[in-house]
């Protein structure tokens, strides 16, 4: 285990978290953009934390306000070094599931209002991660991917409709959300 990254913001700010070999954590100053956006929707939400890694996304979104997080990882030793972390900022009520993806995703019940997803840079399969995601989402639900920046991203994925993109640097995020 490599020591890793601190959560940025909310009840658990400050506290250091153990990242898993191989996992990219979300950098800080994304992870701050990305709540500053969803401010006014964590409360009470429902999270889907895809290709978790350490489970800092996650993490931070309950200590900001939101009711439950599902963390989905492919990865065993990810799965384990998040549900330690969990247990390091007290948190008990987490799910965590391993599962490949985008084909575990029929395996999930949702619905959830706000999904974050950070596969790896080489990862391939997003149009049909975004579509696996339509029956798992919350009617007003949203999705943000992280990407590199040098990738484009879909502007439709089935009734999915990228509605913004913002970049930070290497990374970037696009936001979904479905077609009214």
């Amino acid at each position: 285990m490599k020591p890793g990254v601190r959560v940025t913001g909310g009840a658990f700010r400050g506290r250091g978290l153990t990242v898993p070999p191989g996992a990219r954590p979300t950098e800080g100053r994304v992870r701050e953009a990305l709540f500053s956006i969803w401010a006014d929707r964590l409360e009470g939400a429902r999270v889907l934390d895809l290709f978790a890694g350490s489970g800092v996304v996650g993490l931070e979104a309950l200590g900001r306000g939101a009711l439950t997080v599902f963390f989905v990882d492919d990865n065993l030793r990810a799965i384990k070094t998040l549900e330690a972390n969990a247990a390091v900022v007290g948190e008990k009520g987490i799910e965590a599931r391993r599962l490949t993806l985008p084909a575990g995703l029929p395996r999930l019940t949702g619905p959830f209002d706000l999904v974050f997803a950070d596969p790896p840079y080489a990862f391939d399969a997003y149009s049909e991660l975004l579509v696996g995601l339509v029956p798992l989402l919350a009617e007003d639900g949203e999705v943000v991917v992280e990407h590199s920046s040098r990738r484009e991203m879909p502007l439709e994925a089935g009734p999915l409709v990228r509605v913004d993109v913002r970049r930070y640097g290497e990374s970037s995020l696009s936001f979904y959300r479905l077609t009214p």
